[in-house]
């Protein structure tokens, strides 16, 4: 085997690498704050998030608008619509896709076989590798594969009282949350809109849907 291709890439990837170190170094000084910037807007600054869910993922979900297919929306199974909940303890609220079929993000791709090689990354694969590690790093989290719903607890007063993003069928709220929703002073209305996402973002025909909302009230 000719030597000549390992020279070039013992010369081209420390190469490589210093340029990647220089754009890291750019990246952050020039674009560090893009990220804090939308995680800080006011209007999502109160979410909750649980279960892996992502801020970018929230965003695709929120600029989307919602399917009419109400088999891909939620219902509730706990609490019951119209229901009462002791206020002493956060009762768990749990979920489902209504459709029988849960559908999920697309797997990922198969590993190469037998039948064929893998071919050797062009210099440039190399760089964007270098550079891959610099964008999961500005991500808050490992992006969503799969779906995810945003819950929206409401009442006659304030919309929006409670807003939690989860990739999980279930929610129990923390003592803050749980405060807020007890202090409510009336029936509250919880509904959930979903989608289905690959790598942060909505794979196509999967969502968002809504899903049918319920509400209770809390004893006092």
């Amino acid at each position: 085997m000719s030597r000549t291709p390992i020279l070039r890439r013992a010369v081209l990837v420390p190469a490589l690498a210093a340029l990647a170190s220089a754009a890291m170094y750019v990246g952050a000084c020039g674009h560090g704050h893009d990220h804090e910037d939308t995680e800080g807007l006011p209007e999502l600054a109160d979410v909750i998030y649980e279960g892996g869910a992502t801020d970018e993922a929230l965003d695709a979900l929120l600029a989307a608008d919602p399917k009419d297919e109400p088999s891909q929306g939620t219902v509730f199974d706990a609490p019951e619509d119209g229901a009462t909940v002791p206020g002493d303890a956060a009762p768990a609220l749990t979920f489902r896709v209504a459709g029988a079929a849960r559908w999920t993000a697309p797997g990922a791709a198969p590993a190469l076989g037998f039948a064929g090689a893998r071919p050797a990354p062009s210099p440039w694969a190399e760089l964007g590798a270098l550079l891959g590690p610099v964008r999961a790093a500005r991500a808050h989290g490992t992006p969503i594969n799969g779906r995810a719903y945003f819950l929206v607890f409401s009442t006659a007063e304030r919309e929006g009282l409670l807003r939690v993003f989860t990739t999980k069928l279930t929610y129990t709220p923390d003592a803050a949350a749980w405060d807020k929703l007890r202090a409510a002073g009336g029936p509250i209305t919880v509904s959930v809109l979903n989608a289905v996402f690959e790598n942060n973002r909505i794979v196509q025909g999967g969502g968002p849907f809504a899903g049918e909302p319920v509400t209770f009230s809390v004893a006092p």
